[in-house]
Order: structure tokens, then C-alpha cells, then sequence
């Protein structure tokens, strides 16, 4: 991290400021600059220790979010309504197979199309709150497939009791959301750690970690 940006970083974690970090792509580059940024939070706060899980949770997050913006993209490119369910499971077929191998095209085109993805991070008193936001609206059917994750992720305390309720060929194994909310419960955080919400211009993915939860040494252990 530049010397500018530690300034910056530590500037608002010391004055309580909302910290604001956006970008249009979701590469190696931008992973390590907030992995370094959540890092000087997490040290802050006593949870360095957790650098590893919160880590994840963010990529998996910012990885959604950027999956979500390049839907946009290559549903516009295949001619076809992403909000009617049809076509959404039409364009879905191929979706991953047709952009592995183009990430870094669509970067550039989410960037020329103005999608981001926007991380806060704020510390507020005994919490350390940070959202992942992009301009790319859930459709009826995303919330549904999310809605039913959390579900199953409230009812099992593993993932290989809930392997086979929640895999989804067309969009990966659709774990990563499930993985999360089953590994912080298991640490000592509650389920609603972590929330998801559509408002009228952004979707919002928030991760509210208490910094005074007394976390479950055996769980990180066996996590690490």
C-alpha cells in the first residue's frame, strides 16, 4: 500500500470516518489492496486474528458483486432479458464457461458502462461494519437463490450436510454464501452477521462483526 493511501486509511480509522474504497474491477490487484486495507482494520480493532475469515467473506462478496455486474454485460450482449426468468435461466446455461476466460474484457466493459463495486469500511463503537455494494439490482430470481441459502445455511452446521441442497451448476457450486454464514457461527458470531439487500440504486451486502464476541478457539483452529 502507497504511503498515501496508509495516510488515508489510517486517517479514518482514527477520526471514526467512513471509509470508501471503489473500483470497476475485481482482479489480483484490487484482492491485495483490500485484503491490506482490512487488515489495518481488523489489527485496530484486537480481530488481526480473523484476517484470514473476514478475508474470504469479502472476496466472496466482491466476487458476487462483480459476477453480478458482468450478468448485465453478457445478458446485453446475448440480446436477452435478464428480469424475466426464461431467459434468465436461458443465459445462465453458458454464462460461466462464456466469461472465465474474459474477466479482464469484462472489467474494462464494466468500467466503460460505469458498473462498480464499492467496499465501506466503518467502525462504530463496538463493531467493525463493512458493506460491499454494486449498481447491478437483484432480479426476483438472484433473491430467490440467495433467500434459500441463507435459509439452508441457517439450518445445518456444516457444508456437507448442506452440499446437497444448495449446489447450482449454472452459477458455480453456490457455497460461497452458505460457507460464510456456517463458518462465523461456528466462530461465535450470530447469523445476522451477515445481511443482503436490494434498495432502489444499489445491492448492499453487509458484514457487521462485534469485536467483543468472545470467538470460538477450537472453531478457528479447525478453520485456519
Amino acid at each position: 500500500m502507497k504511503d498515501t493511501h496508509q495516510a488515508l486509511v489510517d486517517y479514518a480509522i482514527a477520526g471514526g470516518k467512513v471509509l470508501t474504497v471503489r473500483t470497476h474491477a475485481y482482479l489480483s490487484r484490487e484482492r491485495e489492496y483490500i485484503d491490506e486495507v482490512l487488515s489495518r482494520y481488523l489489527k485496530d480493532v484486537g480481530l488481526i486474528y480473523l484476517q484470514n475469515q473476514v478475508s474470504y467473506c469479502l472476496h466472496e462478496l466482491a466476487g458476487n458483486a462483480n459476477k453480478a455486474n458482468t450478468k448485465r454485460l453478457y445478458f446485453k450482449d446475448l440480446g436477452l432479458n435478464i428480469g424475466d426468468a426464461e431467459e434468465y435461466n436461458k443465459g445462465m446455461k453458458n454464462f460461466k464457461a462464456d466469461t472465465v476466460e474474459q474477466v479482464c474484457q469484462y472489467s474494462q466493459k464494466q468500467k466503460l458502462a460505469s458498473l462498480y463495486i464499492r467496499f465501506d469500511f466503518i467502525k462504530r463503537d463496538d463493531y467493525l461494519i463493512i458493506r460491499v455494494r454494486n449498481n447491478s439490482l437483484l432480479t426476483k430470481e438472484e433473491v430467490s437463490k440467495i433467500d434459500f441459502k441463507m435459509e439452508m445455511a441457517s439450518r445445518y452446521n456444516s457444508l456437507v450436510e448442506a452440499y446437497s441442497s444448495v449446489e447450482d451448476s449454472t452459477e458455480g457450486a453456490g457455497l460461497g454464501i452458505v460457507m460464510m454464514v456456517i463458518m462465523l457461527r461456528s466462530l461465535g458470531f450470530g447469523d445476522e452477521v451477515l445481511r443482503i439487500q436490494t434498495t432502489d440504486q444499489e445491492t448492499v451486502a453487509e458484514l457487521v462483526l462485534d469485536t467483543k464476541v468472545e470467538i470460538d478457539e477450537e472453531a478457528l483452529q479447525g478453520i485456519a
